[in-house]
């Protein structure tokens, strides 16, 4: 059965310490390392899934 969410309330405190750690950007190195991990853990997932489907 499918769980239908009717409203979602989100609350948010924003601090001055975490006002002035969002400006920061992190560099490119940083950025292409996240990217590359994320496409591998979704790789993965996918093999595994098709993994399974096959075995079944």
């Amino acid at each position: 059965m499918p769980l239908e969410i009717r409203e979602l309330v989100i609350k948010v405190t924003i601090s001055s310490d975490a006002a002035k750690g969002a400006n920061t950007l992190p560099d490119e190195k940083t950025l292409r390392h996240w990217k590359d991990g994320i496409i591998r853990e979704c790789v993965e997932s996918i093999l595994n899934r098709m993994k399974n489907e096959a075995e079944r």
